[in-house]
């Protein structure tokens, strides 16, 4: 039996109160559409047996001894495993009117049916239309009514995801990483521990040491898919996604982990999930999970002019922090205004400073005499910003050392800290090393706050105002890292209003947007386009120390590129530019390309490849839209020639028929200007690998 949608106000209830398990029983399909997405409910259990979208076409697609809704972990004695899922469950009412279903399970059943329960563990499950006419919100509630604790939420549960841009093309996509899965957790011929295998992967939300960085994914193709995230914010519950490809059926299931512990007698809520299917590729899943963030996200300081429209910085490594050593010093502060010279000309409109003075000293001392006097720091702060770089120390005082940790009264426990030199074997924490040892201080000490605040205050009215954080490490404790990061801002921007607060992101992205201009990561280049769509800050980094593929990239992405090159052998930073001449002739073609379109960086939003309605051989793009306008960057990422580069601009620019797109070379120069369909092919002049054109599409008329 299938059950079309009903008119408003209908509502229909499909009760099941057999104890006979699902799969011992005919199923009955239930069917309705909610904002366009049709979904198939197992009659009989509530479960989500299929999701199809126009567009896309199946998402998901389950028999019903597979499909998902809500899973809990319910150990006993005698079967630890024990699950408790709508697939298993019978005692099911479903709930049908216009703008919503609402499932509810009186008891969930269990994996083996073997085991006798007590009591009954219940779920309701509520799908409904949002108002953005676009979304379907997903909301789980559940009670104990057992003598045990249910450890463990799954929800949403979604079982039975098929690729819907094929194996190889249909991407999970967050705002640290991209990944295809269909293909990445098939498990191999080769023989390996089935707990450990690769058809399982975890990730986390939280910040940029998590895989995740924010809470939102995507799951689909340049043709479509759906977009998935909580409502929920700041110091909210993380998420943990696990994605499982079942190698019996080669489909995907998606689980929302929740590691809550519903005891007897209490009651437990998932808050709302936002599913939006879209068709296009991810950039316009995204949409609403972008409105939800530029709702919460309050800055306090607009970012920098100098940080929105540089390429990057340059990071120079003074020395490795052994002052009696003469062979130590890598750079000296007369040496700076020239870094800072070669830094202008390459499109990089800050320098940080490492290695420059003691670590782990909150007072910010003295710097090392061997790279130079404070008076030679300050005149070239001085030097560079004539140039028009600005110089940043980048400090590291969240630990303390043997000579400052009886300050507050703490003691140096029995570790390495971080202990490193080109010479120590190994480099990294030797046994026998722990010169820079250390103890945790910050961020919550009100004695150490006040000393960071004074020491900053110090510097900056010297004429040194901004500052690069190591280790971010924002906490709800009071006083707050957030407390020091606003004493520390307010005092410098008095001085220098272009001052900046840079840092290491750690845990919680949604709360250090409100405060990083950049960051400084240690990382390469990474997909992190769907962050850069929806965050206006801070600019995430990649470190560049010769790639000119991954400069292209970060530069397409619109990354904030950290260029450090090093001599063979030696430290990070240790190099000039200019003796390394494929790197500074791409970072200069990169400046100038910014340069040229800045407002699509500057103010556009980042679409990525979701211009394409399909792949191209060779094609990598990045789009960026403006309300009345759109800028496309292609690379060539395989061997000379010409590409041909399908284009949809139906997504993106609407109300236009006709435009006009004006192709130009990687050095900005216009290369001609034609008539464009809204939807179609365009030929790039021939590209040497890893060559760049450009493609401005203006609507005509």
């Amino acid at each position: 039996m299938r059950l079309a949608a009903l008119m408003p106000a209908t509502i229909l209830v499909l009760a099941f109160s057999s104890p006979t398990r699902c799969e011992e029983a005919a199923t009955h399909d239930v069917s309705l559409k909610l904002n366009d997405l049709q979904i198939v409910l197992d009659g009989r259990t509530g479960a989500i047996r299929r999701l199809e979208y126009p567009g896309p076409g199946v998402l998901l697609d389950a028999d019903a001894a597979e499909a998902g809704l809500v899973d809990a972990a319910y150990p006993i004695e005698q079967f630890e495993p024990l699950r408790l899922s709508a697939r298993y469950s019978s005692d099911v009412a479903i709930e049908q009117a216009n703008d919503r279903v609402v499932i509810r399970i009186k008891r969930l059943g269990g994996s083996r049916a073997n085991f006798a329960l007590e009591g009954e563990v219940a779920a309701t499950v509520t799908l409904r239309q949002d108002s953005d006419a676009r979304s379907v919100i997903l909301s789980c509630e559940m009670e104990n009514h057992s003598p045990r604790s249910v450890r463990q939420v799954i929800f949403p549960d979604l079982r039975g995801l098929v690729p819907v841009a094929g194996v190889d093309e249909t991407i999970l996509k967050s705002c640290g990483f991209g990944s295809a899965p269909f293909r990445e957790l098939r498990v191999s011929d080769s023989d390996v521990w089935y707990a450990v295998d690769n058809s399982n992967i975890e990730h986390k939300s939280g910040g940029m040491f998590a895989t995740m960085w924010a809470r939102w994914l995507d799951l689909g193709g340049l043709n479509g898919g759906f977009s998935l995230f909580p409502r929920r914010w700041g110091w909210d519950a993380q998420t943990t996604t696990i994605v499982q490809l079942r190698q019996a059926t080669g489909k995907l299931r998606l689980l929302c982990v929740h590691p809550s512990e519903i005891k007897p007698g209490e009651k437990w809520s998932s808050g709302e999930w936002v599913l939006t299917p879209h068709s296009s590729g991810w950039a316009k899943g995204i949409e609403p999970y972008r409105e939800f963030v530029q709702s919460k996200v309050k800055r306090r300081y607009a970012v920098p002019k100098h940080i929105r429209e540089g390429l990057g910085y340059r990071t120079v490594w003074m020395s490795q922090g052994q002052p009696a050593d003469p062979t130590d010093a890598v750079w000296h502060f007369r040496d700076l205004p020239g870094l800072a010279q070669e830094a202008k000309d390459h499109g990089l409109t800050e320098m940080m400073m490492w290695g420059w003075q003691p670590g782990f000293d909150a007072s910010l001392p003295a710097p090392f005499p061997h790279v130079g006097t404070e008076q030679e720091l300050l005149d070239a702060a001085r030097e560079c910003r004539k140039i028009g770089v600005n110089l940043v120390p980048f400090i590291s005082v969240l630990q303390a050392s043997p000579k400052t940790a009886g300050r507050y009264g703490l003691k140096i426990p029995d570790n390495n800290g971080w202990t490193y030199h080109t010479e120590l074997i190994p480099r990294w924490n030797p046994p026998y090393a722990t010169g820079l040892s250390c103890v945790q201080v910050g961020p919550g000490n009100a004695k150490w706050q006040d000393e960071v605040v004074e020491a900053c205050g110090r510097w900056a009215e010297k004429g040194i105002a901004s500052i690069g954080w190591d280790q971010y490490f924002t906490t709800q404790d009071k006083p707050s890292m957030q407390d020091l990061t606003a004493r520390i801002r307010d005092q410098a921007r008095k001085i220098d209003p272009e001052s900046t607060f840079s840092g290491e992101e750690l845990w919680n992205i949604e709360v250090d947007c409100e405060w990083l201009d950049y960051t400084w990561n240690w990382t390469p280049y990474r997909d992190c386009q769907a962050y850069v769509s929806v965050f206006p800050a801070p600019r995430p980094n990649i470190n560049i120390k010769r790639s000119v593929a991954e400069t292209r990239y970060g530069f397409m992405d619109n990354l904030f590129l950290n260029v450090w090159p090093s001599k063979p052998d030696q430290i990070n930073g240790s190099e000039r530019i200019a003796n390394v001449p494929d790197l500074s002739a791409t970072l200069k073609v990169c400046a100038s390309l910014r340069k040229k379109f800045l407002p699509y960086f500057t103010d556009g939003t980042l679409i990525g490849n979701c211009l394409m309605p399909n792949r191209s051989p060779g094609v990598r793009l990045s789009a960026y839209k403006l309300p009345d306008r759109l800028l496309a960057i292609v690379l060539n990422d395989g061997a000379d020639s010409e590409l041909t580069v399908p284009y949809d601009l139906a997504p993106w620019l609407s109300g236009h028929d006709k435009f006009t797109v004006t192709r130009f070379d990687e050095k900005g120069n216009q290369i001609d200007s034609a008539e464009a369909a809204k939807s179609g092919t365009i030929r790039s002049p021939k590209l040497g690998h890893l060559e760049m054109c450009v493609l401005e599409f203006t609507p005509k008329g």
